[in-house]
């Protein structure tokens, strides 16, 4: 079974923690390289009774944003090279909160790679596995039901549930699609539908691939309730890594369409190049080791849910997916 069957426990949330004073940003990440439309993520916290009544955006010394909030989401268009932001926020009394972060804008991302050969509408193939505890630490009650007519994009979902009494656990589900030759590159691509986002924790999207004794785990996910940001696996440490680009909480009753490329690398590394969420690229672009493997060609998918604080019961269903590879 080509899975990664392993997730580090969620940390308790200590009760009368302090909250932290000041401007918090999210998206995009100090240092980063990321593509135009920059996506702005960022919120702000009062140290004292007095509200934050307002944010604003600076970049390059230029004003370029406001709000009169205290969360701000928003993308703006930026040329290519090196740029400074400055995140300010106000409270009622004056107060002002500031973040000062430096990134990088690289040139206009091209087009989604065609070509190869493909798996395709992976969601109703048989011969699906499936698991809990391998997700977690915690037992949850799951199924998956394929040949849905609604909601559907090419009349046949699958229905995907989670639910349970113990609050975080989490259902795996993965599908082994046998030899993929000398290949390197792979592309995910899925759409997925909800109709309660605040129950789901995280959905995760996995690339599994074995080629010559390595093992290579591509793991994607967003953490839409958590730290609400797209994470990759880091297969040696057994870590989620923040890509520093905002996930929010999904939208209801929508078709959201993810596309995730990944390269198995001439040097036995794990390339993540980059995810495409509803229409917008990010350039990941982060590399992790691979591991022995005792598998010699193969390659698989996951899709896994993870439930919230209460293990609210909750559905996805998911279309069109397939995997490209070439």
């Amino acid at each position: 079974m080509l899975s990664k069957l392993i997730r580090t426990a969620l940390l308790p949330i200590l009760a009368g923690a302090s909250a932290f004073a000041g401007v918090t940003v999210t998206s995009p990440t100090s240092g980063a390289t990321t593509s135009s439309p920059v996506h702005f993520v960022a919120s702000a916290t009062s140290s004292t009774s007095a509200k934050i009544t307002s944010m604003m955006i600076y970049v390059d010394n230029k004003a370029m944003y406001t709000v009169y909030s205290n969360h701000l989401d928003k993308y703006l268009s930026l040329s290519t090279g090196g740029h400074t932001a400055v995140i300010k926020s106000w409270n009622a009394s004056g107060t002002v909160y500031t973040h000062t972060l430096s990134f990088n804008v690289g040139s206009s991302p091209g087009p989604i790679p065609t070509g190869g050969n493909v798996f395709n509408s992976i969601d109703q193939m048989s011969g699906w596995g499936s698991c809990t505890l391998c997700a977690g630490n915690h037992v949850a009650q799951y199924s998956m039901t394929r040949g849905q007519s609604s909601p559907s994009m090419d009349g046949k979902s699958t229905k995907f549930w989670i639910g349970g009494s113990t609050p975080y656990s989490n259902a795996l589900w993965f599908k082994g699609l046998g030899s993929v030759g000398t290949a390197r590159h792979f592309i995910f691509d899925l759409y997925f539908y909800l109709t309660n986002p605040s129950a789901a924790e995280a959905l995760e999207f996995d690339i599994n691939v074995a080629y010559n004794h390595r093992y290579y785990v591509f793991g994607n996910e967003c953490n839409s309730l958590d730290n609400k940001t797209w994470d990759t696996w880091n297969q040696i440490t057994g870590h989620w890594v923040s890509t520093g680009v905002a996930c929010p909480k999904f939208t209801a009753y929508k078709w959201n369409h993810v596309i995730i490329e990944v390269e198995r690398t001439t040097s036995d590394q794990l390339h993540f190049v980059s995810f495409t969420y509803n229409g917008v690229k990010h350039y990941t672009n982060k590399y992790v080791n691979s591991k022995y493997s005792a598998n010699t060609n193969a390659v698989s998918i996951d899709f896994q849910m993870d439930g919230n604080s209460h293990q609210t019961d909750y559905s996805v269903w998911v279309d069109k997916m397939s995997l490209r590879y070439y």
